[in-house]
């Protein structure tokens, strides 16, 4: 008799600006230290003209992705990584308190009990979205800066904004891990987020910007809005329906 081939682990790859916290933590973070005095405030001067200019159309989604972490890597050059750690965890505490979804402990604690390992991907620094944690992730991802005998150098190492970069430590985890993609949930809210919706079994836009929710409806991927996510168990249940049934693939909006 021959045997089956053993099934790898479904995981839920959750991006985090914008889908569970709301704002830009690498556009915060750099402000929040320029206030505190720790960094000269003109690169996140810069970083906030940059955002501005994207919301009000003047700029891409990705052009404002390959810039922003630049300037935050200038702004933390010559700066101690203990001390950038320090001002994070502060930091945070309070980020998370006011920009916290209503719906996020719920959804990725809910989902966690349906995949076999949920992860982070985030193109804020890695020290800050590292307090993410708190929600319930097996493992937690951000862009990652260049540090040399506990100075950073102000160089940008990894820049997880970008959805290429985001889709390949993906694939790179779920190789690690014996991660089956096709049993696989991924939730993101912008257009860099398509290619890591694109590699997994169920992908799904939250809280999608148009440009994301057009990709989605293109594709026949689902996506949900701010009014579907008011009702989390109805979401949760159909998830849970989609990963019980091996339906990940089939569309069956959870929307009322």
């Amino acid at each position: 008799m021959r045997r089956q081939p053993r099934k790898g682990m479904s995981c839920a790859f959750f991006d985090i600006d914008g889908t569970l916290v709301k704002g830009f933590m690498i556009q915060s973070f750099p402000r929040y230290l320029a206030d505190a005095g720790f960094v000269n405030a003109a690169h996140p001067d810069q970083i906030d003209e940059i955002i501005l200019n994207y919301h009000s159309g003047r700029t891409t989604y990705r052009e404002a992705a390959e810039t922003v972490p630049y300037l935050y890597a200038f702004a933390l050059k010559a700066k101690d990584e203990d001390s950038v750690k320090s001002w994070a965890g502060k930091f945070m505490q309070s980020y998370l308190a006011e920009h916290l979804f209503s719906y996020s402990e719920k959804l990725v604690r809910s989902v966690r009990g349906l995949v076999d390992v949920t992860i982070a991907l985030s193109g804020s620094p890695h020290e800050v979205v590292q307090e993410i944690r708190v929600l319930g992730f097996d493992r937690v991802y951000g862009s990652r800066f260049e540090v040399t005998s506990g100075v950073y150098t102000g160089r940008v190492l990894t820049n997880l904004i970008l959805g290429e970069e985001k889709a390949k430590l993906a694939r790179k985890l779920s190789e690690e891990l014996s991660i089956d993609l096709e049993r696989s949930i991924a939730f993101g809210d912008t257009d860099q987020d398509e290619s890591l919706l694109d590699i997994v079994g169920l992908p799904v836009g939250l809280n999608p910007t148009n440009r994301l929710k057009m990709i989605c409806e293109s594709r026949g991927w689902e996506w949900l809005a701010k009014t579907d996510l008011d009702d989390i168990d109805n979401v949760i249940e159909w998830l849970g329906k989609r990963i019980e049934t091996g339906s990940i693939r089939q569309n069956s909006s959870p929307k009322m």
